[in-house]
């Protein structure tokens, strides 16, 4: 099996599995919202079906199918963090909490330390909120610079992660330092971080059965542990091994969006943690499976041209 094919494989799979779960616990869905998200993947498609078979040019027809890919995969799996909070299990903040205090971390502290500096509040805040431009940015700087192959590999990170992030978050669930320390609006709103209480909410309205209705409009990042914020950073490192001009920037302000998530995110230490292990054997996975892979020589599908575009072009 092709790349290409296994990527469409899970893609459709986690679809096929948020469907059933809809259907068998009698959700409503907003179906604009999808027919939106669908029409915008099928634009892709197309685009990638034209620059490979029609007029080849392996960059933009990358370009186009891995984005493809990380827009349907991501509303997936968005849908299916969804549903995973509705399994009600037992938190597990009390063990987080207990890591936090074993390497000597306290949350009230460390928000303190930033609400008497306003400006590490703002730059907190900023940089919290780049790592969906960094991935769009990741993607088009790899792919547009030759490196083709590191542009399926981040892609393929991102969805295996994902994937693996909302699972154990289904089964490991935590309602985040913020839910769980609960402090006064006074102290944790100082700054004005990205998450707040009111946000959280979803997270408990799904677990207490308010919330039967799902859309893909202003979708809500549920997960706190393992925090996928740290995953993506960990995995946009990963993507600019090698690259040094480009992965040293990278480092530099993704360990400042690591740093970022007890403050905005409203994280326990420990989800950062989990966050990173979940980053690293996301990509040992991946990159173990993509040398299993074939990759032909020449290509006469859509699907095998997604290997290697340069025969073609000979």
């Amino acid at each position: 099996m092709t790349e290409f094919r296994l990527k469409l494989a899970f893609t459709l799979l986690l679809i096929a599995i948020d469907a059933a779960w809809i259907a068998l616990r009698g959700f409503s869905f907003d179906m604009k919202s999808l027919a939106e998200c669908v029409g915008v993947t099928a634009v892709m498609a197309v685009i990638g079906f034209v620059y490979t078979r029609l007029r080849p040019d392996e960059k933009l027809a990358t370009l186009s199918i891995e984005t493809g890919f990380l827009m349907i995969a991501s509303a997936a799996g968005s849908v299916f963090s969804y549903l995973v909070t509705t399994l009600d299990m037992p938190l597990v903040d009390d063990l987080l909490v207990r890591v936090d205090d074993a390497v000597a971390f306290n949350w009230y502290h460390y928000i303190a330390f930033v609400n008497a500096r306003p400006w590490l509040g703002n730059l907190s805040s900023f940089v919290y909120q780049t790592t969906l431009f960094q991935i769009a940015f990741a993607v088009v700087l790899l792919t547009m610079t030759g490196r083709v192959e590191r542009t399926r590999e981040l892609t393929a990170i991102v969805m295996v992660s994902s994937f693996l992030c909302v699972a154990v978050s289904g089964l490991l669930p935590s309602e985040g330092a913020l839910a769980y320390y609960h402090p006064s609006a006074s102290f944790y709103m100082q700054n004005n971080p990205v998450v707040d209480l009111a946000y959280k909410q979803t997270f408990f309205d799904l677990r207490h059965g308010v919330l039967t209705h799902l859309s893909l409009v202003d979708v809500h990042g549920l997960v706190a542990f393992p925090s996928y914020h740290v995953g993506l950073s960990v995995i946009l490192m990963i993507a600019f091994r090698g690259i040094w001009k480009i992965f040293w920037p990278v480092v530099a302000l993704n360990t400042l969006v690591i740093l970022s998530t007890p403050i905005d995110g409203g994280h326990h230490l420990s989800d950062g943690l989990g966050g990173i292990a979940l980053a690293l054997l996301s990509a040992a996975i991946v990159v173990s499976l993509r040398k299993r892979l074939p990759r032909p020589a020449t290509e006469t599908t859509p699907e095998d041209n997604y290997g290697d575009l340069a025969g073609q072009k000979a």
